[in-house]
């Protein structure tokens, strides 16, 4: 009896000091330091043949509230790479950049797997595992290229949501990408969802929504995905600043430019980006770019809050064929957003030949109507071998159909001397045009209508759906010997 009181005696004790040690009110703080991580899976595609996939980061705090986080990180795999291989955290985020060597490894269709694992001696949640995911293809994949990589955000409290801003988004690998969007926080919104790209670039829109937020500094990311991608995935970072009074800060719109040149040609015509203080106070900026064939003038201003406009022109004196990328950057030292960037594109094509088809062929807009419609039959050349200074044709058409209302001038010859019609007999008009002043001549090479015949539809007896033929003949003047592509047109009578 006494030895099984002696033992409850003693389990009794024991749980009472094991409910002061882990039960003094209802929480606790964790002395031991906590693995935090940012990520519990990468994704990597590369091809066969083709470069190693882009590094992505993986970070990596302590998240306990007491004590420093000594730790390592190593990996089950020689083809993963880490740098560095340890660190220390009190509480800041350190990043740790993971490569993949592919040397040696072959394409198929599952993809190889790794672990990264983050270990800590006095770690409470020691250890930590990341899953790695390689896939290789034949194929070079796709890779997820976004600018800018972080955006800054600031407004007051109660007051408007500040403006937009804008990322871009592109395929900077092979193939086809096809990406999804996503964020992390309820107080910001991205338009559009979702993207594909083979090289050309997507701006999406990225707002924020300040009501119910008090003051101080939100944090969220926005994350691009595509699993086939080589650098799936990228995030952006957002920050959102609230106080009670704004500091100035940079509106820029738009935050693309595109500009398409002819290889040789002339320059194409400035753009405009225009700059203004969305924030407090007085915003005071210069404008800098990294292109030499880029100019943006002014180079700054001030703004209390209207918007300045900017000119930006390029110059492709000296560039060949190709696609070229710049960053115009505008930066202010008081700014709560500095920098903002600007992305432009320069894209310079060869200069292509005038076509030579020498056809001239007849249309008819609209190609089916009723009683009382009107019909405008264009007369149209493309690639013609010579040029025309003056030209005659003849029109036949059902006259039993159409009544003839009036020839007009086309595209081609809106500023020659003369284009006239006439009906010679029934269902046929006699169409001629001259130049007048020999510099309007037609050029070489062109496309487009040289004559509008306009015809209305009179039948009131015919049955639906009855067709009837337009055509052109009879060439004189310059027009002579071009081939005709197709030489008729078909009308549909419709009740």
């Amino acid at each position: 009896m006494t030895s099984k009181v002696a033992r409850f005696t003693f389990a009794s004790l024991f749980l009472i000091l094991v409910y002061h040690i882990n039960c003094q009110g209802p929480y606790q703080e964790e002395a031991h330091p906590v693995i935090w991580l940012d990520v519990f899976e990468l994704s990597f595609s590369a091809s066969e043949i083709g470069p190693n996939p882009s590094p992505q980061t993986l970070k990596v705090k302590n998240a306990g509230i007491r004590n420093s986080l000594s730790y390592n990180i190593s990996t089950d795999m020689n083809w993963v790479g880490i740098s560095p291989t340890s660190g220390s955290s009190s509480g800041q985020i350190n990043e740790h950049v993971i490569s993949i060597d592919k040397t040696g490894l072959t394409a198929r269709e599952e993809p190889y797997a790794a672990k990264i694992i983050v270990s800590s001696p006095t770690a409470y949640n020691s250890p930590q595992q990341v899953n790695v995911l390689l896939k290789l293809s034949i194929e070079p994949p796709a890779e997820i290229s976004v600018t800018p990589r972080g955006l800054t955000f600031v407004a007051s409290v109660g007051g408007a949501n500040p403006p937009p801003q804008i990322i871009n988004i592109q395929n900077s690998g092979q193939g086809t990408l096809n990406y999804s969007i996503t964020d992390d926080v309820g107080w910001m919104a991205v338009t559009p969802t979702s993207g594909s790209s083979t090289g050309g670039q997507n701006a999406h829109s990225v707002s924020v929504n300040t009501s119910g937020l008090g003051t101080g500094a939100y944090s969220g990311n926005i994350t691009i995905s595509d699993p086939n991608a080589a650098n799936n995935p990228q995030v952006v970072s957002v920050t959102l600043q609230i106080g009670t009074s704004l500091p100035p800060a940079i509106s820029v719109t738009p935050q693309t430019l595109r500009f398409s040149a002819t290889l040789g040609g002339a320059n194409p015509s400035a753009q405009k980006i225009r700059i203004g203080n969305a924030g407090g106070g007085t915003l005071s900026y210069v404008l800098s770019d990294d292109a030499t064939w880029m100019n943006v003038s002014p180079t700054s201003g001030t703004s209390t809050g209207q918007a300045n406009t900017h000119s930006v022109s390029v110059n492709i004196s000296g560039l060949g064929r190709g696609t070229y990328a710049g960053i115009m950057t505008i930066s202010s030292p008081n700014a709560a957003n500095s920098p903002q960037l600007v992305s432009v594109t320069l894209e310079i094509s060869e200069a292509q030949p005038p076509p030579t088809n020498n056809e001239i062929a007849v249309s008819c807009r609209p190609s089916s109507g009723g009683t009382g419609s009107v019909i405008d039959v264009s007369i149209t050349i493309l690639g013609n071998l010579n040029a025309i200074k003056a030209f005659g044709l003849e029109v036949t058409y059902d006259a039993t159909m159409f009544d003839f209302v009036s020839v007009n001038k086309g595209s081609l010859t809106g500023s020659w001397g003369t284009v006239t019609g006439t009906v010679v007999s029934t269902g046929k008009v006699r169409i001629g045009g001259y130049v007048g002043d020999p510099s309007l001549a037609i050029p070489v090479g062109s496309s487009g209508s040289i004559v509008i015949l306009r015809l209305k539809v009179t039948c009131g007896a015919c049955s639906d759906g009855k067709q009837s033929q337009i055509c052109i003949g009879s060439f004189t003047d310059d027009i002579v010997g071009m081939t005709t592509a197709p030489p008729c047109t078909v009308f549909t009578y419709k009740k």
